[in-house]
């Protein structure tokens, strides 16, 4: 898993999802069409959100509810939070929270289909490699392995007779990180809440992860940034991609490191070995029909590596990917799906 990636390689803030709305902004942004741009702060990120409406509406009230009630569900910041009284249970634990209910169960889904390489119950591993909100912990390689017991979406069970709110945990010591989803399926509930009140021209954009439909204020198709894998804050265009009806999002393994007796490892943590993914894959950009997927499946992209992610992609009809690999030279390798869009360098 990648515990702290956002879109376009950003690094996304470790300490988990936690939200932090700072009044959003609204502005017509044509004169001759009433387009609208919301901008702030939300999720330990930024966001924006373009449209056109004619009716001219102010979002912004539905649009920071949406951002409340999701926070409420899945942050692991709110102690009140149904993630986090999930994971302070023992065994069962009974949520009537759909979104929270939603995201167990495509994280199951992508689990299955990445043949465990995304894995949200790899919080504990992140903990001890002091990756997660407690801070930087000493490495112990078996304590490392000991907790590998604790991580695997089957360990979280829905009973027989299953009636959408009880769970079951396998292992007390069971832990469930959204992060490496939440994002994208916010991004795509702020679609739908465009799309209910019959807005099809919009692009949302949550912390990098975004979603686009229609045509841009220009007419033409909404175009997103992929960066090049550099160190840093700095934020260089690889290429920009245009997105008209899908999603992307973009995992990224290159802006921060942790360093264990003198050598630095990415970010991410490969759930299946319980030890940082080694591999040269620096950012692998998914498209999808739904941020949700995009989102996971980037994440899984950079646990794999690019040979395995390539060989996975190869059998799939419904993504797209543009990997970026260092070639050992100093340099980046581009390797993208027959499909992706053509790109503008």
């Amino acid at each position: 898993m990648m515990p702290g990636t956002n879109s376009f390689g950003k690094s996304r803030l470790v300490r988990g999802f936690s939200f932090l709305l700072l009044g959003a902004l609204f502005c017509a942004c044509n004169a001759e069409e009433p387009w609208t741009t919301l901008k702030g702060e939300a999720q330990g990120t930024t966001f924006t959100i373009t449209y056109l409406d004619s009716l001219g509406r102010d979002l912004s009230t539905p649009v920071d509810s949406l951002f409340r009630v999701v926070d409420h569900s899945l942050s692991l910041w709110d102690s009140t939070s149904t993630v986090t009284r999930f994971n302070a249970a023992a065994d069962t634990f009974v949520a009537n929270d759909r979104h929270f209910q939603v995201v167990l169960a495509l994280s199951r889904q992508f689990w299955s289909e990445s043949e465990g390489a995304f894995d949200p119950t790899v919080l504990p591993l992140v903990r001890a490699w002091g990756l997660g909100k407690e801070g930087r912990a000493a490495l112990d390689t078996s304590s490392i392995m000991e907790l590998r017991k604790c991580v695997g979406m089957d360990l979280i069970r829905w009973p027989p007779s299953w009636d959408g709110s009880r769970f079951r945990k396998e292992e007390p010591c069971v832990q469930f990180d959204p992060n490496g989803i939440a994002q994208g399926y916010t991004v795509d509930m702020l679609a739908m809440l465009l799309e209910v009140r019959g807005i099809d021209r919009y692009m949302v954009e949550v912390g990098g992860e975004v979603r686009a439909s229609g045509t841009n204020e220009r007419g033409t198709a909404w175009t997103i940034q992929i960066d090049k894998p550099m160190e840093g804050s700095e934020h260089v265009q690889q290429a920009v991609v245009p997105l008209a009806g899908r999603s992307m999002a973009t995992s990224g393994n290159y802006r921060k490191f942790i360093e264990v007796g003198g050598k630095r490892y990415g970010h991410t943590i490969d759930p299946r070995t319980g030890r940082p993914a080694m591999n040269s894959l620096l950012s692998a950009s998914v498209i999808a029909n739904d941020c949700a997927t995009a989102d996971a499946l980037a994440t899984a992209m950079m646990v794999m590596g690019t040979e395995d992610a390539k060989v996975w992609l190869d059998a799939r009809q419904d993504v797209e990917a543009y990997l970026i690999t260092d070639d050992g030279r100093s340099g980046y390798e581009v390797w993208t799906t027959r499909a992706w869009p053509v790109t503008v360098p």
